[in-house]
């Protein structure tokens, strides 16, 4: 099935907004930790979250959906990261706000890099099952009831 230019676009303004919304989300997320052990379980599922919707964008929409997906992930995170109102920031200048901004984008970049195979809406070829070609030659010869190997 061929994708028309107005579809595509239409899909990559959607991606757009998923990426705002998953950027935004994972920026207000991404600090929360189990105060018992000190987990970061916050940045690992916001950087999950990341790589989700980068997949999702990509293979419904293609690398123009990705790309959408990015851009509004990038503009939100980055607007989200600077001084609020009062001075206050969402993305401090530590260690789990640079993995947050940082690792974000390689995350979408995986996204990116991840096998052309994986979104293709072509059928996988399957070899072909060992018996079912009559052409197929094992090193046996057949026997009299038509199968390969021993009739003892």
């Amino acid at each position: 099935m061929k994708k028309t230019g107005a579809r595509t676009i239409g899909r990559a303004l959607l991606c757009v907004v998923l990426g705002l919304v998953v950027g935004a989300v994972g920026t207000v997320m991404h600090r929360v930790v189990v105060t018992d052990h000190l987990l970061p379980v916050g940045i690992v599922v916001a950087l999950l979250a990341v790589l989700a919707g980068g997949t999702l964008a990509r293979a419904w929409a293609g690398y123009a959906g990705l790309v959408g997906y990015a851009l509004g992930w990038v503009v939100v995170v980055q607007v989200l990261a600077s001084d609020g109102p009062g001075g206050d920031l969402l993305v401090p200048n530590q260690s789990v706000g640079l993995v947050w901004v940082y690792g974000g984008m390689a995350v979408v970049a995986v996204a990116a890099f991840l096998p052309w195979s994986w979104f293709s809406d072509q059928p996988v070829r399957r070899a072909p099952e060992v018996g079912t070609n009559p052409e197929t030659h094992t090193g046996s010869s057949p026997t009299p009831t038509g199968r390969f190997g021993t009739d003892a």
